[in-house]
């Protein structure tokens, strides 16, 4: 497969942008990982040739761009070119939402913990999110204030009590893909004889 992202109007949005696979597929040694977040390729070049995905089964794969943009960005300013020797291959757009943004004040715990939210999410399907999490003073970034050393941080994705995602960074941590799974369907907690069935979700970031 042949994948080339192009932006004839802004060639050099080309040096601000990189792209990402995601394989959609279970993982963890037990398969019981359904985060999405396991399996992920970055690709920091825009014109790639022969690329090779194997079988995933019916779960597929994720492409996301991601980048930075100027304002004045135009729809289909961004061109994505694609060349399969599958017939069966297709891309199925996912629409995205608006993003929001939550700012709040945080006085850290005595154990180091800045902050907990809980993430609600729609209980009838599976939520693909994007996080940005960056730390400020004064609503000024970390590194535009005059002898602020840089931050190392860590953020943690837990579900019901039990950390599932971890990630570290400086200032601000980016998690470019993470599937929150709905509770449609499920039960309260696993039964005695499948311990390991997914049960509920109660995700706290």
């Amino acid at each position: 497969m042949h994948i080339k992202i192009d932006t004839p109007a802004d060639r050099y949005l080309l040096n601000h942008i990189r792209a990402k696979i995601i394989g959609r597929g279970p993982g963890g040694a037990d398969g019981s990982d359904l985060t999405e977040a396991h399996d992920v390729v970055c690709l920091n070049q825009m014109n790639l040739d022969d690329i090779k995905l194997k079988a995933n089964g019916a779960s597929g794969y994720c492409l996301v761009v991601e980048g930075v943009m100027p304002y004045n960005t135009a729809e289909g300013q961004l061109v994505l070119d694609t060349l399969c020797n599958k017939e069966a291959f297709a891309l199925h757009e996912v629409v995205q939402c608006e993003p929001v943004e939550y700012i709040d004040a945080y006085v850290p715990t005595k154990y180091g913990i800045i902050f907990q939210e809980k993430i609600v999410i729609s209980p009838s399907d599976h939520t693909s999110a994007a996080l940005n999490i960056k730390l400020l003073k004064s609503s000024q970034e970390f590194a535009q204030i005059e002898g602020m050393a840089p931050k190392y941080f860590r953020v943690d994705i837990l579900d019901n009590g039990k950390p599932i995602y971890s990630q570290t960074g400086y200032n601000q941590i980016t998690i470019s893909h993470f599937m929150f799974r709905c509770n449609q369907g499920l039960p309260d907690k696993a039964e005695d004889e499948n311990p390991d069935a997914e049960v509920k979700h109660n995700y706290v970031i």
